[in-house]
């Protein structure tokens, strides 16, 4: 859930082009739910609820069948957020929702051809006043809005006023403000604000005027803003202040080009006496860094970071939150056990994924222990697309290759493993057909009389055998042209998965 104020940026990328929410070019979430398919948002502001909730909002989503009530806490010029489940059913398609003048919840379930059911959810005997609430904020929380959207004003064009406002505040503790500061900054004429960023001996705000600078100016500049970079005390910065250095760094040579060679090189040796460093999200931007400047000394020293890499916390949180919500229905037990088992390490996927593009520093030694790495991974239970991004990235590191390396290299690095379009393991029985036509009425009596007898290894050789996983995925690995299937027995009924399966025409 994301505080959208003006010009916001998320970072919302397909593959991983996904921006880090640490980047000071994009804006954080104030709350993570974790997997689903959000379908309504609304306040609770005029339902006869206790006042908890009405002071909250209501967001449904669609895959897992819940309605979550969120609680919102002034944070600075935003939001803090907590969620804790309000409703849930098995299945619950949840599409909308809204509190209606009787001051009850209304909410309709449905989608994919499936029936719509009105429901409504009212607390005690719906008596509880809803008068509008009163809201007391503190001096503190409005002077930071305030700040903020006068800030944001300058976001339509260039102001005389915008300058003055805006360049203390690009140090600004708030990290929304700052983002308000910077965009203001953008849109008023770099050579008004071009020397002065220039000669700012404040790290933060030159940081944040280069970046400012690499999103407007152009290639002309990129000498004097990398040198301006490079003269910031970088091993006194705190940590959050190290990785808005490294991303104007990344930006400049993303939006401007690769630096000539001299200056790749200057770059390089500097950058290289802080790699590798004490955190995952310092090492990832390094070795993005090094890689786009051709460093000769990037391969061998994010190869050496594999070994005994530690995951972020903060993943292994968000997916055992995930996974702690699938489990509750038995449906998702073998899919979760699967993944939790043999969990994808994000950091090592990162890190080889970035030097599938580094073309300096190879050595025998290092091409076998990066191509091997791939032959492992494939191992891993990940997501509908995991095995065709890994495979992407392996192709993409095979074409760095001389030619006569690459038939070696293909084959430890697992191509056997793979089908022909490289989207999911080769390992696939033959279909067995169910040796007479079934009728909806008589296969649902089947089904329903005994849910004991199951044989899920048939189901899955079958799910790949008869071609479904080419469109759709189940326990983590499929295609992503169609529908994910793994949440099906939330959404849909027995009845409506066989009458599919057998009449598919009615779909």
């Amino acid at each position: 859930m994301s505080h959208s104020t003006s010009g916001s940026e998320f970072g919302w990328r397909t593959g991983n082009s996904k921006w880090s929410p640490a980047y000071p070019d994009n804006l954080p979430a104030i709350l993570n739910i974790g997997q689903g398919s959000p379908t309504s948002l609304f306040s609770g502001n005029n339902a006869r609820f206790p006042e908890k909730y009405r002071r909250g909002l209501f967001a449904f989503d669609w895959s897992f069948g819940i309605i979550y009530a969120v609680q919102l806490t002034p944070s600075g010029s935003s939001y803090k957020a907590t969620a804790e489940e309000f409703i849930s059913g098995a299945p619950l398609p949840l599409t909308d929702g809204i509190i209606g003048p009787d001051g009850a919840m209304y909410f309709l379930t449905g989608g994919r051809k499936l029936d719509s059911d009105l429901y409504r959810v009212y607390y005690g005997e719906n008596t509880l006043p809803n008068a509008p609430l009163i809201t007391k904020t503190s001096a503190d929380i409005l002077q930071a809005r305030n700040l903020r959207r006068q800030l944001e004003t300058f976001h339509a064009g260039p102001n005389p006023k915008a300058i003055t406002l805006a360049w203390p505040n690009l140090k600004n503790k708030d990290r929304y403000i700052r983002y308000a500061a910077r965009i203001a900054m953008e849109h008023q004429p770099l050579y008004l604000w071009q020397e002065k960023a220039f000669t700012e001996k404040d790290p933060q705000i030159l940081t944040q005027a280069m970046i400012a600078m690499a999103r407007t100016g152009n290639r002309g500049l990129q000498v004097r803003m990398i040198n301006a970079l490079m003269n910031i005390k970088y091993n006194l910065l705190p940590e959050s202040q190290q990785i808005d250095v490294l991303r104007a760094y990344e930006l400049i040579i993303s939006r401007m080009g690769k630096p000539n060679d001299v200056e790749k090189i200057e770059l390089s040796t500097y950058l290289n006496q802080f790699y590798p460093a004490k955190s995952n999200e310092l090492n990832r931007s390094f070795s993005k860094i090094l890689v786009a400047l051709d460093d000769p000394l990037v391969v061998q020293k994010t190869l050496a970071l594999l070994d005994g890499v530690v995951q972020d916390v903060d993943d292994q949180k968000t997916f055992m939150q995930s996974s702690d919500l699938i489990l509750r229905n038995p449906q998702y037990g073998l899919d979760i056990a699967g993944m939790l088992a043999k969990t994808p390490p994000a950091q090592q996927i990162y890190y080889v994924t970035a030097l599938s593009e580094a073309k300096n520093g190879w050595t025998t030694e290092l091409r076998e222990k990066y191509f091997k790495w791939y032959y492992t991974a494939f191992g891993y239970k990940g997501g509908n697309s995991f095995i065709g991004f890994i495979d992407k990235a392996r192709k993409m590191a095979l074409a760095n290759l001389p030619q006569d390396q690459v038939e070696h290299y293909n084959k430890i690095s697992g191509n056997d493993l793979l089908t022909n379009n490289g989207m999911k393991l080769a390992s696939v029985g033959s279909p067995k057909g169910p040796g007479r036509t079934w009728k909806l009425d008589e296969a649902l009596e089947v089904v329903q009389k005994d849910s004991t007898d199951r044989n899920f290894e048939q189901g899955e050789m079958l799910f790949s055998a008869t071609r479904c996983i080419s469109c759709h995925s189940m326990k983590g690995e499929g295609g992503a042209v169609g529908p994910a299937l793994s949440q099906l027995g939330t959404r849909f009924s027995a009845r409506d998965i066989l009458e599919s399966i057998l009449e598919p025409n009615k779909v």
